[in-house]
């Protein structure tokens, strides 16, 4: 009888600890869901905006994370996209990179996990004609 009561406790132990880790992943995933989408709305001007929507939205997911915890970077990058190369001849294009890292402690029977997210994109700010001699040449040679 003993035996089968400790083979219970332990089933129900490996069976409460899996399903927590399933939380845990659930709402990490939903998350990086939600990081994904917010990265289309930083710029240099909103950013506190974008943290604080962070938190409201990583509360109703159930996670704890402070302001504290986002590190969000906008900044200049040399880093183009295929389609941009194929065009370099005629224009120039500047790109900005935008990237959100956070971390959270994620609680499994009250012992803190860990977790990060961190996620970037490119994202073309400007695209300019590139100027060409020979195009010049022959806005000059015309007459007025």
């Amino acid at each position: 009888m003993k035996t089968f009561l400790i083979v219970v406790i332990v089933i129900g132990l490996i069976g409460y600890t899996a399903s927590q880790l399933a939380d845990i992943f659930n709402a990490k995933t939903n998350f990086a869901k939600v990081v994904d989408q917010q990265l289309n709305s930083v710029d240099e001007n909103s950013q506190p905006a974008v943290k604080q929507n962070l938190v409201n939205e990583a509360r109703k997911l159930g996670i704890e994370l402070s302001l504290a915890d986002i590190q969000i970077k906008y900044e200049d990058t040399d880093v183009h996209s295929v389609a941009q190369n194929l065009t370099a001849r005629i224009a120039t294009f500047v790109n900005k990179r935008a990237e959100i890292k956070l971390s959270y402690n994620a609680y499994l029977m009250r012992i803190p996990i860990r977790q990060e997210i961190e996620d970037s994109r490119i994202r073309q700010i400007q695209a300019r004609e590139r100027e060409r001699p020979e195009m010049q040449q022959l806005l000059d040679a015309t007459p007025q």
